[in-house]
């Protein structure tokens, strides 16, 4: 559950100054060695790096095999460029702003940026400045992160219609497409290699010439293709997963079947918090192709967080030991491409963006090639000591480098991980993470984090308490709340001194200025929660780094010092501990209506469906799961008011009306509730 709740906020900044304290001085027993400052002198880089260069990212994570690794850097300083879908020239919501589609990435080609859109369809941003050059809305609704084939100069679009659009990647003109006659609102982007484009739908995988769209085979994966594929050019193989669980391995020349595994013992199902049922929607498999491997990731239920005990978890023996004893906790399978057959057993701890019960996909790994030739993977991974007292599983995570053989570092076997320094980030707020080179980003939704790795020599990271060392790149807030840097808004939305969101961040770029509100009764109203998207996303191309927000702004930043004295200081906005008085409605209304009534004060009725009590906030919500629809949050530090725990006061099957005013929570409305006299039972229950 993210940590924006404010009964956490406490904890969470005395975590963040502690660090910074840390950071900033000698290393102490037991905790992570300092952090080095941005520019410092690597002590062990282990990684081809580019300065700049034509490399692009054509295509979601980056290639075909899903790598989500770019050997092309943008050295530091970084400089603002552009910021498309987010702010005015004062910092504040754009009229007109939107959100995006769940795991969208920007893509370029052609001296073009291009987004999918959802229902708007696919924009095509002039690279230069962040303009628009064309939309494309007439394909349907576009979930899905498009492919750019720089040999026809042409864009490849997955639409939820269920057909594959070819079209002029300059104009957005359609030039031709292929209807597979079935349909998905799952992120399915194509993976495109050689002549060949493959893509995921209905049941099928389907295997087009790139340019004709004439059909070179089918697979029948028997249940809904719920991944879209990975191709291994050594293999000559396509990787998808299904609902049933089942992952698939196909033939890239004639579509026959290889192989057909299913790894875990969980069973298809919405995981919810029983650890019997997982899902692969919303992931996709990550190849290592010089070790002859595919990664599938599953959604697993919420208490695995909490299976995972720190105090018990500290070492990779440990971690793997846990898996065997726990095998429906595992929720990381490394698999042969030969057979299916599972290589080892990969020391990731399951986590996510989690929020009361819910716990969605987590984060996929990254497969770097290091300068030596070999690779290794990188992801977040779990493991105490616990960060906090007393322990919390959810304070566990970190960067870390996972070992795919037993040779590329002395001491690792396939499967161990080497704990890495990061900024911190709780383990149900796990980001989804990439690479350019030695630098590693973490899109949090409420902040893009970025390091550069100094320091992965041997002896490092096999303990948190002695990890792989990085130091701060500029990171990116969603929106700087509190003037840290005493200069008003800048139109380079940069600040030296530091980030204030909810919480404090590394110094670096803000998109907002000033825009988290504070309702009623004191709590956030954040531009992200408002156009939600679970997943932030980084990109490293063309010569330049790209952020897609939470809340679905694309930032992009390039080479170049960051203007701060020389850009006229916009008035700062109005105290936010003085917001106006919000309108009342003076009818109740329907839970299915709320979402139509943000920022009133209303009277909110419908029957419960589920109540749960996650040990930080009590939730009652009214449609399950409760994402993107009307819940109610009583936080802990509320529990007092009530008689008796506020889980026992109510149960599925009541009636009840719920007064308060609405807010925004991860894309869905809300009311939090502070007393009892909140919530009238209907019949006097």
């Amino acid at each position: 559950m993210p940590a924006r709740k404010f009964f956490s906020l406490f904890l969470f900044t005395f975590l963040c100054i502690l660090t910074a304290l840390i950071f900033s001085s000698l290393p102490i027993s037991g905790l992570a060695a300092p952090l080095l400052q941005s520019g410092s002198t690597p002590v062990y880089l282990p990684f081809i790096a580019k300065q700049s260069g034509a490399t692009e990212w054509t295509q979601h994570a980056h290639d075909a095999q899903r790598t989500s690794f770019t050997q092309q850097v943008v050295a530091t300083p970084w400089r603002l460029k552009w910021i498309w879908n987010g702010p005015d020239g004062q910092g504040k919501v754009a009229s007109g702003k939107f959100g995006l589609p769940r795991n969208v990435q920007p893509v370029t080609g052609g001296g073009r940026v291009y987004v999918a859109a959802g229902p708007r369809g696919v924009y095509a941003l002039n690279n230069a400045n962040g303009q628009v050059l064309w939309q494309q809305n007439s394909i349907g609704t576009v979930n899905s992160t498009p492919a750019y084939d720089p040999s026809g100069g042409t864009l490849l679009v997955v639409s939820a219609n269920g057909r594959l659009y070819r079209l002029n990647a300059a104009t957005g003109q359609i030039l031709n497409q292929y209807n597979t006659g079935s349909a998905s609102p799952l992120p399915l982007p194509p993976a495109l290699a050689g002549e060949t484009v493959f893509f995921s739908m209905g049941n099928r995988v389907y295997a087009l010439d790139r340019t004709t769209l004439t059909l070179r085979w089918q697979y029948d994966a028997g249940s809904p293709v719920e991944t879209p594929p990975a191709y291994s050019p050594a293999a000559q193989t396509v990787v998808v997963a299904s609902q049933d669980l089942y992952v698939h391995a196909v033939d890239a020349s004639s579509g026959a079947r290889r192989w057909r595994v299913k790894p875990t013992p969980t069973q298809p199902g919405d995981p919810g918090d029983n650890s019997s049922f997982a899902e692969v929607k919303n992931g996709w498999p990550v190849i290592a192709e010089q070790h002859g491997l595919v990664f599938i990731r599953y959604r697993l239920h919420w208490q695995s967080i909490w299976n995972f005990n720190p105090d018990n978890l500290q070492n990779n023996s440990q971690i793997r030991q846990f898996f065997l004893n726990n095998r429906s906790d595992q929720p990381l399978f490394a698999l042969r491409l030969s057979d299916g057959s599972q290589a080892f057993i990969p020391n990731v701890g399951n986590g996510g963006f989690g929020d009361g019960g819910y716990l969605p996909m987590g984060p996929m790994p990254v497969i770097a090639r290091l300068a030596d030739g070999k690779e290794a993977a990188y992801i977040v991974v779990r493991a105490g000591p616990c960060a906090a007292d007393p322990c919390d599983s959810r304070y566990d995570s970190h960067l870390g480098e996972m070992m795919l053989d037993g040779q590329t570092v002395s001491g690792f076997q396939a499967g161990d991980v080497r704990f890495m320094q990061n900024t911190h980030f709780p383990t149900d707020e796990q980001p989804f993470v990439s690479m350019a080179g030695d630098m590693i980003f973490a899109a949090h939704w409420e902040a893009g984090i970025a390091h550069q790795i100094t320091d992965r020599s041997p002896g490092r990271g096999a303990t948190t308490t002695n990890p792989i060392r990085v130091s701060n790149l500029p990171h990116i807030a969603n929106s700087q709340d509190q003037d840290a840097c005493g200069s008003g808004f800048l139109t380079s939305h940069y600040c030296a001194s530091g980030l204030i969101n909810t919480r404090n961040w590394p110094p670096g770029f803000y998109i907002y200025w000033q825009e988290t509100e504070i309702d009623d009764q004191g709590k956030p109203i954040t531009v992200y929660d408002k156009y939600w998207s679970e997943y932030a996303a980084w990109v490293v191309s063309n010569d330049t780094i790209y952020f897609v927000s939470t809340d679905g702004a694309v930032v992009a930043l390039e080479h170049g010092q960051p203007a701060v004295s020389s850009l006229t200081a916009l008035p700062v906005s109005a105290d936010l501990d003085q917001p106006a008085e919000p309108p009342v409605l003076d009818k109740p209304i329907s839970h299915e209506q709320a979402h139509l009534y943000a920022g009133w004060v209303a009277a909110v009725e419908g029957e419960l469906v589920r109540v749960f009590n996650n040990g930080k906030a009590v939730y009652l919500s009214f449609v399950e799961p409760h994402q993107r629809r009307f819940v109610v949050r009583i936080m802990k530090e509320h529990w007092g008011a009530f008689d008796q725990p506020p889980e026992t006061l109510y149960r599925p099957g009541q009636r009840v009306q719920i007064r308060g005013q609405i807010g925004w929570y991860q894309g869905g409305p809300v009311i939090y509730v502070t007393s009892p006299e909140q919530i009238v039972i209907e019949g006097g229950e």
